[in-house]
């Protein structure tokens, strides 16, 4: 059996500046913290937790808390679903995420997702994006804020969900150089959710296999199969 990890964030959901603006407002109104726009790349790890711990330390001096860290995530929600109902802008997927999702599982593949983001933030971002995710196993930030990390704890929940002790093959769908970085790392194959300029920086850096949506399927299918491990950039 193949299994097919999915990253959430500008690869099933697209929303990504809405999103960031509610995650600095959340930080800024639930722990009275300046506005701090997070340089994503720049981070060791880019995750939300461990950006928000990196802000927290940088203003405070110290370790951020569970209960600031659960105020900062239900802020965050809250903020998405106000601003997103007053501007009629919310979170949704990229073009034919959700079919795809669906698909893949219809044929046989084991599917998982390995996200950044906190649970309860990725689960208002793909519930308000109807994406099919209720049953997947999956990893968030509230496992580890390092991303190899979430992606091996959910490939451990993967194994478990479909009864298997290894899959065939493992193949990661992201959207940064992070996923990059990590599957470099893990030694897995890729795929990459990218057009335009943003996909000629990632074949810089060693992705070879993307694509800008899911639609058409067999566009998809076809990186997956020919997925590799990102190579060494030149």
């Amino acid at each position: 059996m193949n299994l097919i990890m999915f990253d959430m964030d500008g690869t099933l959901t697209d929303s990504f500046s809405f999103d960031e603006n509610c995650y600095v407002l959340a930080i800024q109104q639930a722990l009275d913290l300046p506005l701090v726009m997070p340089e994503w790349e720049s981070y060791p790890h880019a995750s939300s937790s461990y950006c928000l711990d990196a802000i927290v330390r940088a203003h405070l001096g110290r370790p951020v808390t569970p209960a600031e860290s659960e105020a900062v995530q239900q802020r965050m929600v809250a903020l998405m679903a106000e601003i997103g109902a007053r501007n009629n802008r919310h979170t949704a997927e990229i073009r034919g995420a959700a079919a795809c999702l669906r698909t893949l599982r219809a044929q046989g593949h084991a599917v998982a997702i390995a996200s950044g983001d906190w649970a309860a933030t990725a689960r208002h971002k793909l519930t308000t994006a109807k994406i099919p995710y209720h049953g997947l196993p999956a990893a968030f930030c509230d496992d580890s804020h390092v991303r190899t990390e979430i992606m091996r704890t959910s490939l451990a929940r993967a194994a478990a969900h479909y009864g298997v002790a290894e899959f065939d093959r493992v193949v990661y769908v992201g959207d940064a150089l992070w996923d990059i970085r990590a599957c470099r790392e893990l030694g897995w194959p890729l795929v990459l959710i990218a057009e335009g300029g943003h996909a000629e920086r990632m074949r810089a850096h060693g992705a070879t296999q993307l694509v800008a949506h899911y639609e058409p399927l067999e566009h998809f299918h076809s990186a997956l199969a020919r997925a590799t491990p990102p190579a060494l950039a030149q």
